[in-house]
């Protein structure tokens, strides 16, 4: 699974066929922490893809598994790391790629009016009971 924060994600490809979750990670682990380590599956047949994400603890553990693993040969595949990058936000059938301009909004000091930004409400005060505590006397009973 993709982490969210994409800064020390990895994207891996041309893995060997039979390459598992834990070997990809093992690959990873000496240059920095792994978080996650997953290999695509194909989600109608569940078949291993031949790609997967790595997810290491920062961003110059990932350069540096990039810089380090880019090229090598694992059981006969060459290996392409490269940092994985976010994926781009596609516009839809008929909207537009750009925001349209909006005009300026115009606040107004007026109710019901558009703009019209009410006066912030004082917050609220709390005010804390102190008590001095009283010591717990403990009495052991004999048994």
């Amino acid at each position: 699974m993709r982490s969210r924060n994409h800064k020390g994600n990895v994207f891996v490809g041309n893995l060997p066929p039979d390459f598992s979750d834990e070997r990809l990670a093992e690959a990873f682990d000496p240059f920095g922490i792994v978080l996650s380590a997953a290999i695509a599956r194909d989600p109608s047949t569940g078949a291993r893809l031949r790609y997967g994400f790595v997810d290491i603890a920062t961003e110059k553990a990932a350069k540096a598994a990039v810089a380090g693993l880019d090229g090598t040969q694992i059981d006969g595949s060459k290996l392409s790391v490269q940092m994985s990058q976010k994926p781009a936000k596609k516009a839809g059938p008929g909207q537009a790629k750009r925001p349209a301009a909006r005009a300026p909004l115009r606040l107004s000091s007026r109710e019901g009016e558009p703009g019209y930004i009410p006066a912030p409400r004082p917050q609220p005060s709390f005010q804390v009971e102190r008590r001095p505590l009283r010591p717990v006397v403990r009495r052991l009973t004999p048994s």
